[in-house]
């Protein structure tokens, strides 16, 4: 299926996710403010809040989730288990709070997005909406995986109040953006409307979905414009990371979702905050630093949209938990990220800056060592980009008859590199960035 073309802000977008729980000390989301030029620092366009309006304080063990219990923090207040939709948690701070963050992002011209939902709530929004929760037989709230309440979107006053509340956040705050969670569960003609009502007065605003393109490759005609890779991030990476998996499996994931939608558009992103809480004891910064900037030079230069977690740019590597207790688990902020948030910029950089990244076609290079080494080239017309990362901890010597096109070309990024006739080395965990010699983009 070939859906809709993305715009040049979604091309050009990068991604900073903020965990707030573990974002700052105070887990504000006025403490959070003060941290916005950091993340502009970054390159970063868009600033992306995990949920912070209401959550259940039940404490009902029948209603946790497996993770939730699994974490040990003994804390029924999950992000992603909500009571009410329209209400800032005052764990968080208030919605005069929220507006002021907003306004700040605005002034640095840092996009804000929110996080939506909808598939599931606590229990108490049940038992004060028992008409919008599905029931069993016994007349009991239908539980979902998770132990929690079961939206039911055949109740058509359901869906306006949830149309109702899309609307709330950027009418009374002016949110740029949604990410909705587990957003494939839920009926896609549901997101279709609540999209339309939005566009009417912003047309320019943006949709995330938390859901594999491949799986619903209509979510990008009318609804979305940018869908989860989970395969990219929860498979295929976390395994090459922790397991040594071969790093072509990175291009049998990119294939997998290109043949179902072949211009769609996937987020990139090397961690996030489910990653984070399930590896918090073998974060991928903990295995190693070098080969996560190897990966995120691949995530910035592959077609799709760069994601940031909270921390990246201090190499973070402590624990963190959605479902920690206020002020249990915080960024390590000792190391100095003036290297990691300079590589940072210069990858958002040529993200934006490169024709052939902006909007050229993408095609995996063929070489003899595809075990360890990921390469691309992207081009469009006469401009083109060849990208190669070693993700292996061995030096690789690569044979590559596509490089022998690039080897007399503009270096736009390099670390541990070397040409050799008929291909190219790099040294462990290293990559290189290099532009066609006769490219005529004008930058």
């Amino acid at each position: 299926m070939r859906v809709k073309e993305a715009s040049d802000a979604v091309r050009k977008a990068v991604i900073y996710q903020i965990n707030l729980r573990v974002f700052t000390k105070e887990g504000t989301i006025i403490a959070a403010e003060k941290f916005l030029p950091d993340i502009v620092a970054t390159g970063a366009d868009i600033v992306y809040l995990c949920p912070f309006t209401e959550a259940d304080d039940d404490t009902t063990y029948e209603y946790w989730s497996e993770r939730q219990r699994r974490s040990g923090c003994l804390n029924p207040r999950n992000p992603y288990r909500l009571m009410d939709y329209f209400k800032v948690d005052p764990e968080y701070g208030t919605l005069d709070d929220f507006k002021s963050f907003v306004n700040a992002a605005h002034k640095l011209n840092l996009k804000v997005m929110m996080d939506l939902v909808y598939m599931h709530a606590g229990p108490t929004f049940g038992k004060r909406f028992p008409q919008f929760v599905k029931h069993d037989t016994d007349g009991k709230p239908l539980l979902n995986g998770y132990h929690f309440c079961t939206i039911d979107f055949d109740v058509l006053e359901l869906r306006e109040y949830l149309w109702k509340n899309m609307l709330y956040f950027v009418m009374e705050c002016g949110i740029d953006a949604y990410r909705c969670d587990v957003g494939g569960a839920i009926p896609l003609d549901f997101w279709v409307e609540g999209v339309r009502r939005i566009k009417k007065l912003r047309p320019d605003f943006l949709m995330l979905n938390e859901h594999e393109l491949k799986r619903r490759p209509e979510d990008q005609q009318e609804a979305f414009d940018i869908n989860y890779s989970q395969g990219w991030i929860m498979s295929a990476l976390r395994e090459i990371f922790a397991f040594g998996l071969p790093t072509h499996v990175l291009e049998m994931v990119w294939l997998d979702e290109h043949a179902a939608a072949e211009n769609g558009m996937s987020l990139r992103c090397i961690e996030h905050h489910d990653t984070a809480n399930d590896m918090y004891y073998n974060r991928v910064e903990k295995i190693s630093s070098a080969k996560c900037e190897a990966a995120l030079v691949l995530c910035y230069c592959v077609d799709g949209v760069p994601f940031l977690y909270n921390g990246c740019e201090y190499k973070d590597t402590s624990r963190h938990s959605i479902f920690g207790l206020k002020g249990q688990f915080t960024i390590e902020r000792s190391r100095d990220p003036s290297e990691r948030m300079a590589l940072l910029r210069q990858l958002a950089e040529i993200h934006r800056g490169e024709k052939a990244i902006l909007f050229g076609t993408t095609r995996w290079s063929a070489h003899d060592r595809k075990e360890s080494v990921a390469a691309i080239v992207r081009s469009a017309g006469s401009d083109a980009v060849f990208c190669a990362v070693n993700l292996s901890n061995e030096k690789q010597v690569v044979r590559c008859d596509d490089f022998t096109g690039f080897a007399n070309g503009k270096v736009l990024l390099e670390r541990g590199f070397e040409k050799k006739e008929n291909g190219f080395v790099l040294d462990a965990n290293s990559f290189i960035v290099i532009r066609k010699e006769n490219s005529d983009f004008q930058r």
